[in-house]
């Protein structure tokens, strides 16, 4: 159990890595803060054009920060660790696409209902954590 934690906390990696990847983590919650204000907000009468185009052009100015904070986080990691995160993309990225596609197949037979995208969010986001902790306790 203690080698799991270590590995979510990201033990052993210098401060400066340990620092570019807490940057990361909040950008990432303000996008999806973002993401969910947003939502709920469309609901209301009130959010016409001028507040949904602010709010559009916040979200996507937070995700590209992010893009571009995990782009210089990856840069600055050691061999090993930039291994271990580009496996969790690629697992991440690899089942998320064929959980879409055969879940495509399902909903278009009118089997399952029309799939959210938040659930590919989710997903996403889930199996790259998997990816993380796996390749920690795989590699440390």
């Amino acid at each position: 159990m203690k080698t799991i934690l270590n590995a979510i906390c990201s033990k052993g990696l210098p401060s400066r890595d340990i620092r570019n990847a807490n940057k990361v983590n909040i950008l990432a919650l303000l996008w999806a803060f973002s993401l969910m204000l947003t939502s709920y907000l469309s609901t209301q009468a009130w959010f016409t054009e001028i507040p949904i185009a602010i709010a559009f052009l916040l979200h996507t100015g937070i995700g590209i920060t992010m893009v571009f904070s995990y782009r210089h986080f990856l840069i600055e990691l050691d061999e090993m660790e930039r291994k271990i995160q580009l496996d969790a993309l690629a697992l991440s990225v690899g089942v998320t696409i064929i959980s879409f596609s055969s879940y495509s197949i399902l909903d278009k037979n009118g089997i399952l209902p029309e799939l959210d995208s938040a659930y590919l969010i989710a997903l996403m986001a889930l199996t790259y954590m998997v990816g993380i902790i796996s390749g920690r306790l795989r590699y440390r």
